[in-house]
């Protein structure tokens, strides 16, 4: 097995996750059930879609305890787009499905005129020990249309018709609501740096 545990719940851009962090040569592998996670130095949850389609799928498969185990010994874990949202108590977009609760807060629709948002945009950061391989204003690649509009574990936002939260992190714990693994050298950058900060890089 390899450091880093990518997690199949049959949703999420699983080969770009992965070959991204093969490519910065870091072992990775993805995990199609809670006993293929094993123990890892980082867990990775991706997700696209709706939230309601990829919190059913995950807690279906049983991905639940394990990873929310993984949380509160303060392992590392990644949550990227959908992966993120998961992690708030429920969204907009799913009414009545709850999220898992980890962060407080509900994810909400966009404002802007024109959703989803598809496209760069540039980050605003706070002194955070993941983010310090980017630059102040780095440039991130989005594909949502619903967003966190403020959150006390915030370390990054982003402007798109309103300022929304672009990531968060608690501990071991990060989630991003933007795409690392195709925002080209700035994305690799911060997924060997929270590689990095788990231990799983050589």
């Amino acid at each position: 097995m390899g450091k880093v545990a990518v997690v199949d719940y049959g949703i999420g851009n699983l080969g770009s996750a992965t070959n991204a962090f093969r490519s910065l040569g870091i072992e990775a592998y993805t995990a199609t059930t809670p006993l293929e996670i094993g123990d890892p130095e980082l867990v990775v949850v991706p997700g696209v879609g709706s939230f309601g389609a990829c919190i059913h799928e995950f807690r279906d498969r049983g991905f639940v305890e394990p990873v929310v185990e993984r949380i509160e010994s303060n392992a590392a874990v990644l949550g990227i787009c959908v992966g993120m949202q998961m992690l708030f108590e429920g969204s907009e977009e799913s009414p009545g499905v709850p999220g898992l609760g980890i962060f407080a807060g509900q994810v909400a629709k966009m404002s802007h005129q024109r959703l989803p948002e598809m496209q760069w945009n540039q980050l605003e950061l706070v002194d955070h020990p993941c983010l310090k391989s980017l630059p102040r204003h780095p440039w991130m690649y989005f594909v949502h249309s619903f967003s966190v509009v403020d959150s006390e574990a915030a370390i990054a936002w982003e402007e798109f018709g309103g300022r929304y939260v672009a990531a968060v992190a608690r501990g071991n714990l990060i989630g991003v609501q933007f795409h690392p693994e195709k925002s080209s050298h700035g994305g690799l950058s911060l997924l060997h740096r929270v590689a990095e900060l788990a231990g799983a890089v050589a």
